[in-house]
């Protein structure tokens, strides 16, 4: 009976049972340079295409008067696809071992005081000729009151007869 008593008395060990690992969790691929544009930077390079719609009303075939097209939409593309050649971002120009940022937006004056002189002299000469302009015009304007005196005192009769 002792031997009844220790046997119900002994715990029980729990049997120990391998258990496989977890699934590993999925992951999502990693995108590989150089093959893949985001959203965002795709208007950088290239443009996308333009579509308009058109909604028409009931009309007449006009190759078949026999038929008659009910109300719809047409589509129509108005501009392709088409490279950016000319980006409003900056873009990053390798230099070695600096970088320097080339914003197309934002280029330097060319010899800005080259171009100063340049509109000075533009701006002597322009009003050297507007001086002349109005010269010429109260000149030409002297000379049409002339012409108008001279062919009224033509017009005019003589009043010696003649003579």
């Amino acid at each position: 009976m002792a031997l009844a008593l220790c046997a119900g008395c002994e715990t029980i060990q729990p049997k120990t049972v391998a258990k496989a690992p977890p699934p590993p969790a999925p992951v999502a691929p990693v995108p590989v340079s150089g093959t893949d544009l985001d959203q965002t930077n795709v208007e950088k390079v290239r443009m996308s295409e333009t579509l308009k719609s058109y909604p028409t009303g009931r009309y007449v075939d006009p190759g078949d008067p026999n038929v008659m097209h009910e109300a719809h939409v047409v589509y129509r593309k108005e501009a392709g696809a088409a490279w950016n050649l000319n980006p409003n971002a900056p873009t990053v120009v390798p230099l070695g071992p600096t970088l320097a940022v080339a914003d197309p937006a934002k280029q330097p004056n060319p010899l800005p005081a080259e171009l100063e002189q340049k509109i000075a002299q533009q701006n002597q000469l322009m009003a050297s000729l507007i001086e002349q302009n109005e010269a010429l015009s109260a000149q030409l304007a002297k000379l049409t009151k002339d012409m108008t005196d001279m062919r009224a005192k033509q017009a005019a009769p003589n009043p010696d007869g003649g003579k």
